[in-house]
């Protein structure tokens, strides 16, 4: 079983689940992984949907990103707002709220202005009351980018609210994050306050393999389906685990296919590296064999010779450039069986080498062995 199949069936998947068992309200727990590998993927579309069908009716599972955030006190209104709106017909309770505010204001309040602002006042007030009932006594909070949120909140506190939360709501709280990524000062803080506020602790680490299935069998992909394993193994060639990179793959693929252009093992793979090295190095590069040229040049007894050599030409961008730059790169023909012999992969080695030591930012020429 995976790393991901095992996660999925101890949160949901199993008799008395953890996020299922109400023994377990009150209780937190972590889910870190590094940037990219699908956390955030793997809650929304493995866990989250099946969660909203196993638990009551009455109960809410809240998502809520703590990136940017910078108030505790906006940030619990966010959560109780959230938890009346899910599973929700949110514009008849607003409809109905709405009457109940405007009908319970005073007559000597009847001033334009003061009517709207009560009525709104009141109907968030509902909102938020009915949103604490949803979540009291096993409802579920997922926090994401834990490690994203504003320096304007400390790191204690961020923690002792989620610990108040779990405990005032008698729910389960859920905190995704990459939590390599605190050091210094931060790094002390939250070893010292995660263990005293968070129960469980996973690591969130799937395969290639699993990342690539979870995303790709979206039904959006599925005009893909006879290139996918043309598109995994390319995505294998890189060892690149980065769920957002692997969309882009997999939408820039599904945009040529549905333009009828020409499809074979070789277009995917060279629009899944120029992906993959756009998205990283942001540099598209267009590499070509273009032929093998005969050149005659002066020789040690005043005669001349015939010399072979192969020609490629690399044309490659950057987003931060507007013009193109060009660089050849010669091998005698004398060379060419060793050339041939020199795999896939110590070529692209080669090349991407040689493109990063070159300057980006001027037109020279360079020369250079493959």
């Amino acid at each position: 079983m995976t790393n991901t199949e095992k996660l999925k069936k101890y949160l949901i998947d199993r008799d008395n689940a953890f996020l299922i068992n109400d023994d377990n309200n009150k209780k937190t727990i972590m889910l870190s992984g590094a940037w990219g590998a699908g956390k955030t993927h793997f809650w929304q579309e493995e866990i989250e949907p099946i969660l909203k069908d196993k638990l009551p009716n009455d109960k809410a599972c809240v998502y809520v990103s703590l990136y940017g955030k910078d108030n505790l006190d906006s940030l619990k209104q966010e959560v109780l707002i959230k938890a009346f709106s899910d599973n929700q017909l949110l514009s008849d309770e607003v409809s109905t709220f709405g009457v109940d505010a405007l009908s319970s204001i005073k007559d000597s309040d009847f001033f334009f202005g003061k009517v709207v602002k009560a009525g709104y006042d009141l109907i968030d007030s509902k909102k938020k009351e009915k949103g604490e009932n949803r979540l009291k006594d096993g409802g579920v909070i997922c926090f994401d980018d834990f490690e994203r949120k504003s320096k304007e909140i400390e790191l204690n506190d961020l923690f002792g609210f989620i610990s108040q939360l779990s405990i005032e709501m008698n729910c389960k709280v859920v905190i995704i994050l990459n939590s390599d990524v605190f050091n210094g000062k931060e790094a002390e803080v939250f070893k010292r306050v995660k263990e005293k506020t968070v129960n469980k602790f996973f690591y969130f680490k799937p395969t290639i393999k699993e990342l690539f299935l979870s995303i790709s069998k979206d039904e959006k992909y599925d005009k893909l389906n006879s290139y996918k394993p043309k598109i995994l193994e390319t995505i294998k060639e890189t060892e690149e685990l980065n769920a957002r990179i692997y969309i882009q793959i997999l939408d820039n693929c599904l945009e040529w296919v549905e333009a009828q252009k020409e499809v074979n093992d070789k277009v995917i793979r060279v629009l899944v590296l120029a992906t993959i090295n756009f998205v990283l190095n942001h540099i598209i590069l267009d590499y070509a064999l273009i032929e093998k040229k005969k050149v005659k040049i002066p020789n040690t007894v005043g005669g001349t010779e015939i010399i072979f050599f192969l020609q490629y030409n690399i044309n490659y961008y950057s987003t931060f450039i507007e013009e193109f730059h060009y660089e050849k790169v010669g091998r005698m023909d004398q060379y060419l069986d060793y050339i041939k012999n020199i795999s896939e992969k110590d070529k692209l080695r080669a090349l991407t080498s040689k493109v990063t030591e070159n300057n980006i930012y001027s037109n020279n020429r360079h020369s250079s062995p493959l």
